[in-house]
């Protein structure tokens, strides 16, 4: 698997988005039209906010507005007009040009709007050589049933990659961290993908940090929060064929070709 294959290119053309000089995000030009025949939220300095996107893609806050209220209302209208991802009720960080969180914004208005996001995988080894895998819940609207690392979850608004890594590996595998010997930071890559979000209006930009560690013999995961169908332990040939036949989710299948190419631990 090549790089290029997790950085493919939007399906349609896209508005760049602008903040403090630099580039933000990114949106189709039909969802803006969408917007237009929106009924603004009464709220928030919204209207100030469109009429800027709707000009120069600008997200620059209205100066009585208050960005963060701006984004919530331009996220509820994306809801209302039907462009708009899965409804989480959790807060991404927005950031801007120098990587810095400048706003926060409700989940399902993240990849529409093409904000970078920061995310973070868990690869689980077993004493005996074999690796924890998982197979996403069917009922998830990215890559259903698709196979995956042990964790893998997107950083939250407030949170750092080590909280996140931590948080995410009780959520999905109900494992806690600080059980499993051997973390190691693995290392990082941006992954850039078309997805369905918004009638598929979306377009993934995210920065992904991978780790390592062992789970030990007489821990077994188990998915807390309905995200994970079934977990198992595979052996690296197994993985391997499992990569060849493109049954992991693309971020996966980066990370674990990667880590089939180093020893294992121990």
């Amino acid at each position: 698997m090549k790089l290029a294959d997790v950085q493919r290119p939007p399906c349609a053309p896209r508005l760049t988005l602008w903040a403090g000089g630099g580039e933000v995000g990114s949106v189709e030009p039909r969802v803006l039209a969408a917007l237009r025949q929106a009924t603004p939220p009464a709220s928030g300095g919204w209207p100030d906010l469109l009429q800027k996107l709707q000009q120069k893609g600008e997200l620059e806050k209205a100066p009585e507005g208050d960005l963060n209220q701006s984004l919530a209302s331009l996220a509820e209208s994306l809801r209302t007009c039907g462009c708009c991802g899965p409804w989480r009720h959790e807060r991404l960080p927005v950031f801007d040009a120098q990587g810095r969180a400048w706003a926060e914004v409700e989940r399902g208005a993240v990849r529409v709007l093409g904000f970078r996001t920061q995310a973070v995988h868990l690869v689980g080894w077993r004493p005996d050589g074999c690796l924890w895998v998982q197979q996403r819940s069917w009922q998830k609207p990215n890559d259903p049933g698709l196979w995956d690392t042990l964790m893998g979850g997107t950083v939250s608004a407030g949170e750092t990659l080590d909280l996140t890594l931590e948080r995410e590996t009780w959520e999905e595998a109900g494992l806690h961290l600080h059980t499993l010997p051997g973390l190691q930071h693995g290392g990082s890559f941006t992954a850039t993908r078309p997805v369905p979000d918004g009638d598929h209006a979306g377009y993934l930009v995210e920065d992904t940090h991978w780790f390592t560690v062992t789970v030990p013999a007489d821990q077994t995961p188990v998915n807390q929060d309905g995200e994970v169908d079934h977990f198992e332990a595979w052996t690296p040939a197994q993985v391997a064929e499992a990569l060849a036949q493109r049954r992991f989710t693309p971020e996966a299948h980066w990370v674990l070709a990667q880590v089939l190419a180093l020893p294992p631990p121990g």
